[in-house]
């Protein structure tokens, strides 16, 4: 009997150490720029037609 709660226990602790909580991680995570100061996503080259 010792036994099945020292599992349920470690299965519990387990599921809240283990456990995402999205709204927390979103939180953390700072706004980052990708590709300039400003953060603006220059414009895709354009398309190339190769033997057209």
């Amino acid at each position: 009997m010792k036994k099945i709660y020292v599992i349920i226990l470690t299965v519990f602790l387990n599921s809240i150490f283990l456990s995402c909580n999205p709204e927390n991680m979103v939180d953390e995570v700072a706004p980052q720029a990708c590709c300039g100061e400003n953060g603006e996503i220059p414009p895709p080259p354009p398309e190339t037609v190769i033997g057209g």
